[in-house]
């Protein structure tokens, strides 16, 4: 299994649908996307972790499917190298 070259880092904010489970489709935003959650407080990511289900049921418009955040930790890789 081979992984790609940007991983997240320990400390990084994750958004991400709420199925952390199965295999996961993985975004990198070049500036991180700034959002506000239920409570008032603020938060940015520069990274988005949709399931497989959501990314195929909602395809382009997954992003609107946000459902929580998170801070990576860790530092092992987890996002595969997948062959275009």
């Amino acid at each position: 299994m081979a992984f790609t070259k940007e991983q997240p880092k320990a400390g990084d904010t994750i958004m991400h649908c709420g199925h952390l489970v199965g295999r996961m489709h993985w975004f990198q935003y070049e500036q991180p996307l700034k959002f506000q959650r239920p409570d008032g407080s603020r938060g940015a990511a520069s990274w988005f972790a949709a399931c497989d289900r959501c990314f195929v049921r909602h395809g382009e418009q997954v992003m609107d499917y946000v459902r929580g955040d998170g801070t990576w930790t860790g530092a092992t890789p987890a996002i595969e190298k997948v062959e275009s």
